[in-house]
């Protein structure tokens, strides 16, 4: 794939989502290690950054992490929802990117990551999830169940269970693929 053809889209890295973040250290250096990556080789950069609840704009919940921070030349979109395609204009400016595959990574898997893989199959992009560049909460979250009971899920093993959705969903025409930092190709 030809770098115009390819972005990488930073999802929500900001401080009132990955405090608690399960492997925040390890997700965050893998995250600025793709960032770098793309910038090197003149992939672009498309920062997504919450703005609903208590990611107030200007709030420090809302800051994006000094760490990965968005440099000249990249795009942030502001978002209410989880799914970063509902009305923003992040299908327009990657369109005119001539984005036909994005790589995505970030925060909160359980959350804006899946919403937005999903979104990104469903408008027609290739996508590569970054295996080990998202992540949420370290929960464990009480998942309620039909009968009234709950089950306990923790932060390892929404990453987890993510990666096998996103992995196993398909769409026509697109191709999706779920592989760790290390192994993201432009």
């Amino acid at each position: 794939m030809s770098n115009q053809q390819t972005a990488l889209v930073v999802i929500d890295v900001q401080q009132g989502n990955t405090a608690e973040a399960w492997d925040r250290d390890g997700v965050v250096g893998r995250v600025r290690g793709l960032i770098d990556r793309a910038r090197a080789d003149d992939v672009p950069v498309v920062w997504i950054q919450h703005e609903a609840g208590p990611f107030v704009p200007g709030s420090d919940p809302w800051q994006i992490l000094e760490e990965v921070r968005p440099g000249d030349g990249d795009t942030v979109i502001g978002k209410q929802y989880l799914d970063a395609f509902v009305d923003t204009g992040l299908k327009a400016h990657l369109d005119g990117l001539g984005a036909t595959r994005l790589v995505l990574c970030g925060a909160a898997t359980d959350a804006c990551i899946r919403s937005t893989a999903v979104r990104s199959q469903i408008e027609g992009y290739d996508v590569v999830l970054v295996a080990d560049g998202h992540t949420t909460d370290e929960g464990p979250w009480p998942l309620p169940l039909p009968d009234g009971t709950t089950v306990p899920v923790g932060a390892r093993e929404m990453v987890a269970y993510t990666n096998f959705t996103v992995a196993d969903t398909e769409y026509p025409g697109v191709t999706t693929e779920v592989v760790p930092a290390a192994d993201v190709t432009w």
